[in-house]
């Protein structure tokens, strides 16, 4: 028994390391495949200049290559840790022994399996990169939602299907043979013998591996794991692409598909307009359902007047978001629980509205939503993990401000490649995208960082650096980090005393620590907020700047009750223009981040044609605010509108737009709820269209 025992244990090592060489071996075939993946669609004009960003792509492409192994490699490495386990007992001669002695039979089919999932997966991977420019996302499952036969046909002209499958079966032919002869040599094929060993380290040997295989398949130690937010290395989309890979990919294509409940036409459906999309835009436009186009997106079609001060000044145009500004805490500002600091003076100077709402809860909802200057709709996903990712939208801020000869840049204080935002950024026809690597290296380096990126009073350096170095008008969609938790704060930086009023304390659902830290770091956040806009308003750019401001959602330290539901949603809008130019809100209107492109734009531009299904705040048509909780209000009060076989929720207000109260139908009423579940079917129908026009673009 004990030479059967000490031949185990041999065999049991040699199994390991072969593991371990099939490993090295695939992580070399990923270099291989990258190397091509470089030459097939990098251009050499575009990466002369980006050799060592191209170096850390193939560096980090070999960490999500070698995640995927260590998933794969989990089911054997558990297989050897229980058989450690059991190895000095009794069962080792009745079950570990037999099992053992086929444990190549196993390995050999598994591996097998996988590794040819991991190629095919590449291949497609590869193909999918050729049409869509992209690695793969959600529109994979086109392959089976649209017409899938068409599909395929259109495959079989393009590609040479025939020969990528003799390929497959004669990759995958040599890869069972090489198994089989991998795991089955019965010599031991590098020289290193096994020693005697004791139990316990024997045990702890294959604990340890199968602990540092989990850690492998995590990629990373840090905060997070390893995942496509990573990819934001380089300036150049390509090698950010270059450095992920197919499974990964995919892996994240299916849990994106996972979440997606919604068809294109959810909206219109869940609200009562079924197949009927024109009256959806007769009601939202108001007009005769006669007199809606042939084309409906039409009346998405608006012009800026004229604007001589906009010609002769051609000025820099900033939406700035802010990360977690809420408006529900402005309330609160006060000597004792100063949070504004010195934004208090600058809201004061200029002009600001709190009846306003962020396009969703989450960042990622508002931001994109934000860059097709577009509400979010509720019976859908977010548009960087829908079907819309790859489609160009003609309501794109960045669209509209780069055919006025403006170059548009979206700045990120943080990963650019985080939730796949700084895809959809170059989509929408952004000129750059610009992170944490880019204002680092532009800045000479930084001294500190926190765990989401750069802390916001560099990336408000960056800005002004940049916006002074610049040779033509610019366009910035900003939007900062700091203010997220775990709230850090950069070294050296203090802050007031911040005396939380009891009224608030009280309705804390949060331990006391934890509400200090997020106030401090709110406060942070306003103090350099103040700061770039002094730095504004004392510099040149005082009469060539507009800059408006705004958050991507608010935090919730308390319970919002149903009376809060507009505070719960409500963000600022604070916006800055030149002397020449300056206007006031009515501090009662009510808005949404839809309706800040068009804002802008009658500012900026002249006599410029847009598109859009917001409107100007300064405009005289009726204001309102919306967002994806199925909540609308203006003045007069607002509903939660509802789908089709249930009744809307009417509130009024009490107090000054303190608190909604329940409210009864009136024709007001019902023609706010007429207009948000209109606008919503409109969306479906605009999007579907979008992504129809996108697929027939060669």
């Amino acid at each position: 028994m004990e030479s059967n025992r000490a031949q185990w244990l041999n065999q049991c090592w040699l199994y390991f390391k072969r593991i371990l060489a099939l490993n090295a071996f695939f992580i070399f075939l990923g270099f291989l495949w990258r190397l091509a993946f470089l030459i097939s669609f990098g251009k050499s004009s575009e990466l002369s200049n980006l050799k060592i960003d191209v170096l850390r792509a193939f560096i980090l492409g070999a960490r999500f290559d070698s995640t995927v192994l260590f998933y794969v490699n989990a089911i054997p490495l558990l297989i050897l840790l229980i058989a450690s386990l059991f190895s000095f007992t009794r069962l080792f001669e009745i079950a570990i022994t037999p099992i053992f002695k086929n444990f190549a039979r196993f390995l050999i089919p598994y591996y097998l399996m996988m590794l040819f999932i991991v190629t095919f997966v590449s291949a497609v991977d590869l193909g999918f990169y050729s049409f869509y420019q992209d690695r793969i996302n959600v529109l994979i499952f086109g392959f089976i939602n649209d017409d899938t036969w068409a599909l395929i046909k259109t495959m079989w002209r393009n590609y040479p299907i025939i020969w990528i499958f003799l390929g497959l079966g004669v990759f995958t032919y040599l890869l069972g043979k090489g198994l089989r002869i991998h795991f089955q040599q019965k010599n031991e094929w590098l020289p290193l013998k096994l020693k005697k060993i004791s139990y316990p380290a024997f045990v702890l040997f294959f604990f340890i591996a199968f602990v540092l295989n989990g850690v492998g398949a995590r990629g990373s130690l840090a905060l997070f794991p390893l995942s496509e937010m990573d990819t934001g290395i380089s300036k150049s989309i390509f090698v950010n692409h270059l450095s992920f890979n197919g499974i990964r990919a995919f892996a994240r294509a299916i849990e994106l598909k996972s979440l997606q409940t919604s068809k294109w036409d959810s909206n219109l459906r869940h609200y009562g307009y079924g197949e009927n999309h024109r009256q959806a835009f007769s009601d939202y436009f108001q007009v005769p359902l006669e007199f809606v186009p042939a084309d409906p997106l039409e009346l998405l079609q608006k012009r800026t007047a004229k604007n001589e001060w906009a010609e002769k000044t051609r000025p820099h145009v900033i939406l700035l978001v802010m990360e977690s500004m809420g408006a529900y805490w402005f309330k609160y500002n006060s000597v004792d629980f100063d949070l504004l600091g010195g934004f208090k003076q600058h809201l004061n100077e200029d002009t600001y509205i709190t009846n306003f709402l962020s396009s969703s809860n989450a960042t990622i909802g508002s931001l994109s939503c934000l860059m097709i200057g577009s509400p979010q709709r509720p019976v859908s996903e977010f548009l960087t993990e829908s079907e819309y990712l790859q489609v160009p939208f003609r309501s794109s801020p960045a669209r509209t401000f780069k055919e006025s000869g403006y170059k548009a840049r979206f700045i990120y204080g943080g990963n650019p490649g985080w939730r796949e935002i700084n895809k959809f950024a170059f989509i929408q026809n952004f000129d750059t995208v610009e992170g944490e690597t880019e204002i680092t290296e532009a800045m000479g380096g930084l001294k500190d960082k926190h765990d989401w990126g750069v802390y916001d009073e560099d990336v408000f350096n960056y800005m002004l650096k940049t916006l002074g170095e610049a040779q033509q008008p610019q366009f910035l969609l900003a939007m900062t980090t700091t203010n997220h938790p775990p709230y850090q704060l950069p070294f050296g930086y203090q802050g007031p005393q911040l005396k939380v009023p009891e009224e608030l304390s009280g309705r804390l659902i949060v331990d006391k620590e934890l509400a200090a830290k997020r106030f401090a770091t709110y406060r942070y956040s306003s103090d350099k907020l103040a700061q770039f806009i002094t730095k504004i308003k004392n510099s040149p750019l005082k009469d060539k700047v507009i800059l408006a401001v705004t958050g991507d959602h608010s935090f919730w330290l308390v319970n919002f009750p149903e009376q809060e539901l507009m505070q719960k949603g409500s963000v600022p809008f604070y916006l800055y223009t030149p002397a020449a130019v300056r206007k006031k809100l009515d501090p009662k209107s009510f808005g949404s981040q839809a309706d800040i492109a068009p804002t802008l734009y009658e500012l900026a531009l002249s006599d410029k044609e847009y598109h859009s299904v917001g409107r100007n705040l300064f405009s005289q048509t009726p204001d309102f605010a919306v967002n994806a909780s199925n909540l609308i209000v203006d003045r007069s009060g607002g509903l939660l509108a509802a789908g089709k076989k249930i009744n809307d929720k009417y509130f009024a207000w009490e107090g000054p737009f303190e608190r909604l109260i329940p409210g009864t139908s009136n024709e007001h009423q019902e023609k706010l709820s007429v207009r948000y579940k209109s606008l919503m079917g409109v969306l479906d129908y605009y999007f579907m269209k979008e992504k129809e026009s996108m697929a027939r673009t060669p």
